[in-house]
Protein backbone atom coordinates (compact mmCIF):
# COMPACT_ATOMS: atom_id res chain seq x y z
CA UNK A 1 0.00 0.00 0.00
CA UNK A 2 1.31 3.44 -0.93
CA UNK A 3 0.43 6.77 0.69
CA UNK A 4 0.69 8.98 -2.34
CA UNK A 5 0.85 8.96 -6.15
CA UNK A 6 3.26 11.54 -7.53
CA UNK A 7 3.03 12.84 -11.08
CA UNK A 8 6.61 12.44 -12.34
CA UNK A 9 7.21 14.54 -15.46
CA UNK A 10 10.90 13.86 -15.93
CA UNK A 11 11.70 17.45 -14.93
CA UNK A 12 13.36 19.08 -11.93
CA UNK A 13 10.23 20.12 -10.05
CA UNK A 14 8.59 16.71 -9.78
CA UNK A 15 11.96 15.08 -9.08
CA UNK A 16 12.58 17.39 -6.11
CA UNK A 17 8.96 16.89 -5.04
CA UNK A 18 9.72 13.16 -4.87
CA UNK A 19 12.69 13.66 -2.55
CA UNK A 20 10.71 16.00 -0.29
CA UNK A 21 7.81 13.56 -0.01
CA UNK A 22 10.16 10.70 0.84
CA UNK A 23 11.92 12.86 3.45
CA UNK A 24 8.50 13.66 4.95
CA UNK A 25 7.85 9.96 5.43
CA UNK A 26 5.46 9.24 2.57
CA UNK A 27 5.59 5.97 0.67
CA UNK A 28 5.53 7.28 -2.91
CA UNK A 29 4.48 5.75 -6.24
CA UNK A 30 5.63 7.66 -9.35
CA UNK A 31 3.38 7.93 -12.41
CA UNK A 32 4.21 9.47 -15.76
CA UNK A 33 1.11 10.59 -17.65
CA UNK A 34 1.33 10.40 -21.45
CA UNK A 35 -1.00 13.12 -22.69
CA UNK A 36 -0.09 13.76 -26.34
CA UNK A 37 2.09 12.70 -29.26
CA UNK A 38 5.21 14.30 -27.79
CA UNK A 39 4.46 12.98 -24.32
CA UNK A 40 6.61 9.88 -24.49
CA UNK A 41 9.81 11.90 -24.75
CA UNK A 42 10.08 12.33 -20.99
CA UNK A 43 9.35 8.75 -19.95
CA UNK A 44 12.96 7.61 -19.59
CA UNK A 45 13.92 10.72 -17.61
CA UNK A 46 11.00 10.10 -15.25
CA UNK A 47 11.85 6.41 -14.96
CA UNK A 48 15.47 7.30 -14.16
CA UNK A 49 14.37 9.73 -11.43
CA UNK A 50 12.17 7.03 -9.89
CA UNK A 51 15.16 4.68 -9.83
CA UNK A 52 17.42 7.35 -8.34
CA UNK A 53 15.06 8.12 -5.47
CA UNK A 54 14.00 4.51 -5.03
CA UNK A 55 10.27 4.50 -5.78
CA UNK A 56 8.13 2.30 -8.05
CA UNK A 57 7.13 3.76 -11.39
CA UNK A 58 4.47 3.33 -14.06
CA UNK A 59 3.33 4.99 -17.28
CA UNK A 60 -0.33 5.96 -17.62
CA UNK A 61 -1.59 6.81 -21.12
CA UNK A 62 -4.37 9.41 -21.00
CA UNK A 63 -3.76 10.82 -24.49
CA UNK A 64 -7.29 10.07 -25.72
CA UNK A 65 -8.78 12.05 -22.85
CA UNK A 66 -6.31 14.89 -23.41
CA UNK A 67 -7.17 15.02 -27.12
CA UNK A 68 -10.92 15.15 -26.48
CA UNK A 69 -10.88 17.63 -23.59
CA UNK A 70 -7.83 19.86 -24.06
CA UNK A 71 -6.76 19.82 -27.71
CA UNK A 72 -10.26 20.04 -29.19
CA UNK A 73 -11.16 22.87 -26.81
CA UNK A 74 -7.92 24.66 -27.69
CA UNK A 75 -8.59 24.47 -31.45
CA UNK A 76 -12.27 25.36 -31.11
CA UNK A 77 -11.64 28.43 -28.99
CA UNK A 78 -8.89 29.82 -31.22
CA UNK A 79 -11.05 29.13 -34.29
CA UNK A 80 -13.78 31.28 -32.73
CA UNK A 81 -11.57 34.24 -31.86
CA UNK A 82 -10.90 33.26 -28.25
CA UNK A 83 -7.60 32.68 -26.42
CA UNK A 84 -7.72 29.57 -24.20
CA UNK A 85 -5.38 28.47 -21.41
CA UNK A 86 -4.90 24.72 -21.96
CA UNK A 87 -3.11 24.14 -18.63
CA UNK A 88 -6.12 25.37 -16.64
CA UNK A 89 -8.38 23.08 -18.66
CA UNK A 90 -6.02 20.12 -18.36
CA UNK A 91 -5.37 20.05 -14.64
CA UNK A 92 -8.86 19.23 -13.28
CA UNK A 93 -10.03 17.28 -16.31
CA UNK A 94 -6.94 15.28 -17.30
CA UNK A 95 -3.76 15.51 -15.22
CA UNK A 96 -5.07 15.68 -11.65
CA UNK A 97 -8.01 13.47 -12.57
CA UNK A 98 -5.61 10.85 -13.98
CA UNK A 99 -3.46 10.88 -10.84
CA UNK A 100 -6.56 10.50 -8.66
CA UNK A 101 -7.76 7.61 -10.83
CA UNK A 102 -4.39 5.88 -10.54
CA UNK A 103 -4.33 6.49 -6.78
CA UNK A 104 -7.74 4.81 -6.52
CA UNK A 105 -6.40 1.89 -8.52
CA UNK A 106 -3.57 1.20 -6.06
CA UNK A 107 -5.35 2.31 -2.90
CA UNK A 108 -3.44 5.58 -2.27
CA UNK A 109 -5.34 8.40 -0.59
CA UNK A 110 -3.23 11.35 -1.76
CA UNK A 111 -1.73 12.63 -5.01
CA UNK A 112 1.09 15.12 -5.56
CA UNK A 113 2.66 17.22 -8.33
CA UNK A 114 5.53 19.67 -8.64
CA UNK A 115 3.27 22.73 -8.85
CA UNK A 116 4.35 25.83 -6.94
CA UNK A 117 1.28 26.32 -4.78
CA UNK A 118 -0.18 25.21 -1.47
CA UNK A 119 -3.43 23.81 -0.08
CA UNK A 120 -5.55 25.47 2.59
CA UNK A 121 -8.60 24.33 4.53
CA UNK A 122 -11.12 26.61 6.24
CA UNK A 123 -14.79 26.34 7.12
CA UNK A 124 -15.03 22.92 5.55
CA UNK A 125 -13.59 24.12 2.22
CA UNK A 126 -10.31 23.29 0.46
CA UNK A 127 -8.55 25.86 -1.69
CA UNK A 128 -5.29 26.56 -3.49
CA UNK A 129 -2.90 29.00 -1.81
CA UNK A 130 -0.52 31.38 -3.58
CA UNK A 131 3.19 30.62 -3.34
CA UNK A 132 5.54 33.50 -2.55
CA UNK A 133 7.74 32.70 -5.51
CA UNK A 134 6.77 30.96 -8.77
CA UNK A 135 3.07 30.90 -7.97
CA UNK A 136 1.01 28.44 -10.02
CA UNK A 137 -2.23 28.49 -8.05
CA UNK A 138 -3.93 30.15 -11.07
CA UNK A 139 -3.33 26.97 -13.07
CA UNK A 140 -5.23 24.96 -10.45
CA UNK A 141 -8.27 27.21 -10.22
CA UNK A 142 -10.52 24.54 -11.73
CA UNK A 143 -9.84 21.82 -9.16
CA UNK A 144 -12.87 20.45 -7.34
CA UNK A 145 -13.18 20.04 -3.59
CA UNK A 146 -12.63 16.29 -3.87
CA UNK A 147 -9.47 16.80 -5.96
CA UNK A 148 -8.11 19.51 -3.66
CA UNK A 149 -8.70 17.32 -0.61
CA UNK A 150 -6.29 14.76 -2.03
CA UNK A 151 -3.54 17.12 -3.22
CA UNK A 152 -0.10 17.60 -1.68
CA UNK A 153 2.24 20.21 -3.16
CA UNK A 154 5.75 19.74 -1.71
CA UNK A 155 7.23 22.77 -3.50
CA UNK A 156 4.99 25.33 -1.80
CA UNK A 157 7.07 28.41 -0.88
CA UNK A 158 10.27 27.08 -2.43
CA UNK A 159 12.23 28.80 -5.20
CA UNK A 160 13.11 27.27 -8.55
CA UNK A 161 16.80 28.08 -8.10
CA UNK A 162 16.73 26.46 -4.66
CA UNK A 163 15.14 23.33 -6.11
CA UNK A 164 17.67 23.13 -8.92
CA UNK A 165 20.47 23.16 -6.32
CA UNK A 166 18.60 20.58 -4.25
CA UNK A 167 18.34 18.31 -7.31
CA UNK A 168 22.08 18.60 -7.88
CA UNK A 169 22.86 17.92 -4.21
CA UNK A 170 20.66 14.82 -4.35
CA UNK A 171 22.52 13.58 -7.41
CA UNK A 172 19.43 13.65 -9.61
CA UNK A 173 20.21 13.28 -13.31
CA UNK A 174 17.67 15.97 -14.29
CA UNK A 175 19.34 18.72 -12.20
CA UNK A 176 20.46 20.64 -15.30
CA UNK A 177 17.41 19.99 -17.45
CA UNK A 178 15.87 23.08 -19.02
CA UNK A 179 12.38 24.20 -18.06
CA UNK A 180 9.55 22.91 -20.23
CA UNK A 181 7.95 25.10 -22.90
CA UNK A 182 4.74 27.03 -22.41
CA UNK A 183 2.38 24.68 -24.30
CA UNK A 184 3.42 21.08 -23.72
CA UNK A 185 1.74 19.65 -26.83
CA UNK A 186 3.19 22.31 -29.18
CA UNK A 187 7.00 21.99 -28.85
CA UNK A 188 7.84 25.04 -30.99
CA UNK A 189 5.06 27.15 -29.39
CA UNK A 190 3.67 28.00 -32.86
CA UNK A 191 0.02 27.46 -32.00
CA UNK A 192 -1.24 28.79 -35.35
CA UNK A 193 0.82 26.29 -37.36
CA UNK A 194 -0.31 23.51 -35.03
CA UNK A 195 -3.98 24.39 -35.49
CA UNK A 196 -3.70 24.76 -39.26
CA UNK A 197 -1.98 21.36 -39.48
CA UNK A 198 -5.15 19.96 -37.89
CA UNK A 199 -7.81 22.07 -39.60
CA UNK A 200 -6.35 23.46 -42.80
CA UNK A 201 -5.28 26.99 -43.64
CA UNK A 202 -7.31 29.80 -42.07
CA UNK A 203 -8.40 32.41 -44.62
CA UNK A 204 -7.14 35.95 -44.73
CA UNK A 205 -9.60 38.66 -43.76
CA UNK A 206 -9.88 42.35 -43.12
CA UNK A 207 -8.01 44.41 -40.60
CA UNK A 208 -10.80 46.75 -39.54
CA UNK A 209 -9.83 50.11 -38.03
CA UNK A 210 -12.38 51.04 -35.40
CA UNK A 211 -11.83 54.80 -35.48
CA UNK A 212 -12.46 55.00 -39.25
CA UNK A 213 -14.89 52.08 -39.57
CA UNK A 214 -13.13 50.69 -42.62
CA UNK A 215 -10.78 47.98 -43.81
CA UNK A 216 -7.12 49.00 -43.73
CA UNK A 217 -5.39 45.79 -44.79
CA UNK A 218 -5.44 42.01 -44.65
CA UNK A 219 -4.72 39.77 -41.66
CA UNK A 220 -3.20 36.27 -41.96
CA UNK A 221 -6.04 34.36 -40.26
CA UNK A 222 -7.73 35.07 -36.93
CA UNK A 223 -5.86 32.34 -35.02
CA UNK A 224 -2.67 34.43 -35.28
CA UNK A 225 -3.99 37.22 -33.04
CA UNK A 226 -5.10 37.92 -29.50
CA UNK A 227 -6.68 40.88 -27.71
CA UNK A 228 -4.21 43.65 -26.86
CA UNK A 229 -1.59 42.52 -29.37
CA UNK A 230 0.39 45.38 -30.87
CA UNK A 231 3.40 43.62 -32.40
CA UNK A 232 3.78 41.44 -35.50
CA UNK A 233 0.62 42.83 -37.06
CA UNK A 234 2.32 43.42 -40.41
CA UNK A 235 0.56 46.72 -41.00
CA UNK A 236 1.83 50.30 -40.71
CA UNK A 237 -0.46 53.32 -40.49
CA UNK A 238 2.04 55.68 -38.90
CA UNK A 239 0.58 55.24 -35.40
CA UNK A 240 0.62 52.39 -32.85
CA UNK A 241 -2.19 49.89 -33.39
CA UNK A 242 -3.75 47.37 -31.01
CA UNK A 243 -6.05 44.39 -31.50
CA UNK A 244 -9.34 45.30 -29.85
CA UNK A 245 -11.59 42.49 -31.05
CA UNK A 246 -11.47 39.30 -33.07
CA UNK A 247 -14.71 38.93 -35.00
CA UNK A 248 -14.77 35.30 -36.12
CA UNK A 249 -18.19 35.62 -37.77
CA UNK A 250 -17.02 38.40 -40.12
CA UNK A 251 -13.43 37.13 -40.20
CA UNK A 252 -12.19 40.53 -39.03
CA UNK A 253 -9.40 41.59 -36.71
CA UNK A 254 -10.58 44.92 -35.29
CA UNK A 255 -7.77 47.39 -34.62
CA UNK A 256 -7.73 50.56 -32.57
CA UNK A 257 -5.29 53.43 -32.19
CA UNK A 258 -5.89 53.51 -28.45
CA UNK A 259 -4.36 50.92 -26.12
CA UNK A 260 -7.10 48.59 -24.94
CA UNK A 261 -7.23 49.67 -21.28
CA UNK A 262 -10.97 49.98 -21.30
CA UNK A 263 -12.66 46.97 -19.75
CA UNK A 264 -14.44 47.55 -16.45
CA UNK A 265 -16.91 44.65 -16.46
CA UNK A 266 -16.79 41.01 -17.55
CA UNK A 267 -19.02 37.97 -17.31
CA UNK A 268 -17.69 34.47 -16.63
CA UNK A 269 -19.28 31.05 -17.04
CA UNK A 270 -18.55 27.57 -15.70
CA UNK A 271 -17.64 28.94 -12.28
CA UNK A 272 -15.63 26.76 -9.90
CA UNK A 273 -15.78 27.51 -6.18
CA UNK A 274 -12.89 26.77 -3.83
CA UNK A 275 -12.80 28.69 -0.52
CA UNK A 276 -15.89 30.65 -1.54
CA UNK A 277 -19.15 28.70 -1.43
CA UNK A 278 -21.35 28.78 -4.52
CA UNK A 279 -24.29 30.31 -2.66
CA UNK A 280 -22.63 33.69 -2.01
CA UNK A 281 -24.30 36.83 -3.37
CA UNK A 282 -21.60 39.48 -3.70
CA UNK A 283 -18.00 39.94 -2.56
CA UNK A 284 -14.96 42.13 -3.20
CA UNK A 285 -11.70 40.43 -4.09
CA UNK A 286 -8.54 40.66 -6.17
CA UNK A 287 -9.08 39.16 -9.62
CA UNK A 288 -6.46 37.90 -12.09
CA UNK A 289 -7.62 37.82 -15.71
CA UNK A 290 -4.65 35.79 -17.01
CA UNK A 291 -1.70 33.96 -15.51
CA UNK A 292 0.76 36.87 -15.74
CA UNK A 293 -1.76 39.50 -14.56
CA UNK A 294 -0.98 41.05 -11.18
CA UNK A 295 -4.61 41.09 -10.15
CA UNK A 296 -7.04 43.98 -9.72
CA UNK A 297 -9.65 44.88 -7.15
CA UNK A 298 -13.18 44.02 -8.23
CA UNK A 299 -16.71 43.33 -7.09
CA UNK A 300 -17.87 39.79 -7.87
CA UNK A 301 -21.61 39.23 -8.25
CA UNK A 302 -22.94 35.68 -8.30
CA UNK A 303 -25.54 35.41 -11.05
CA UNK A 304 -26.06 31.73 -10.18
CA UNK A 305 -26.04 28.79 -12.59
CA UNK A 306 -22.27 29.03 -12.84
CA UNK A 307 -22.15 32.67 -13.98
CA UNK A 308 -20.19 35.45 -12.31
CA UNK A 309 -20.28 39.16 -13.10
CA UNK A 310 -17.04 40.95 -12.25
CA UNK A 311 -16.88 44.75 -12.00
CA UNK A 312 -13.37 46.20 -11.70
CA UNK A 313 -12.56 49.28 -9.64
CA UNK A 314 -10.30 50.46 -12.47
CA UNK A 315 -10.35 49.62 -16.21
CA UNK A 316 -8.26 46.58 -17.18
CA UNK A 317 -6.13 46.00 -20.26
CA UNK A 318 -6.71 43.31 -22.86
CA UNK A 319 -9.42 41.24 -21.20
CA UNK A 320 -9.65 38.18 -23.43
CA UNK A 321 -12.51 35.77 -24.02
CA UNK A 322 -11.48 32.19 -23.28
CA UNK A 323 -9.07 33.08 -20.51
CA UNK A 324 -9.88 32.48 -16.84
CA UNK A 325 -10.74 35.07 -14.20
CA UNK A 326 -9.49 33.88 -10.81
CA UNK A 327 -10.45 35.60 -7.55
CA UNK A 328 -8.30 35.73 -4.42
CA UNK A 329 -8.59 36.89 -0.85
CA UNK A 330 -4.95 37.60 -0.19
CA UNK A 331 -3.23 34.28 -0.92
CA UNK A 332 -6.43 32.23 -0.79
CA UNK A 333 -8.11 31.19 -4.04
CA UNK A 334 -11.83 31.95 -3.82
CA UNK A 335 -13.35 31.02 -7.17
CA UNK A 336 -12.85 31.21 -10.92
CA UNK A 337 -14.69 31.26 -14.22
CA UNK A 338 -14.13 31.32 -17.97
CA UNK A 339 -14.34 34.81 -19.47
CA UNK A 340 -17.02 35.04 -22.19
Amino acid sequence: MYDIVLGLSGGIDSAVAATKLINDGYSVFGVYCVMHEYGRQGIEDARRVAQEVGIPFDVYDVSDRFEQIVVKDFIEKYSNGKTPNPCVTCNPNVKIRALCDYADKIGAKKIATGHYTGIGYENGRYFAVKSEYKDQSYMLCGLSQEQLSRCVFPLFDTEKSENRLSAADSGLSVANRKDSQEICFIPDNDHAAYIEARTGKFPEGDYWLEEEDRAVGKHKGIINYTIGQSKKLGIALGVPLYVKEIDAEKNRVVLTKTDVVNCTEIVCENAVFQLLCEDFTEIEADVKIRYAHKGARAKIINEKNGRLRIIFSEPQRAVTSGQFAVAYDGKKLLCSGTII
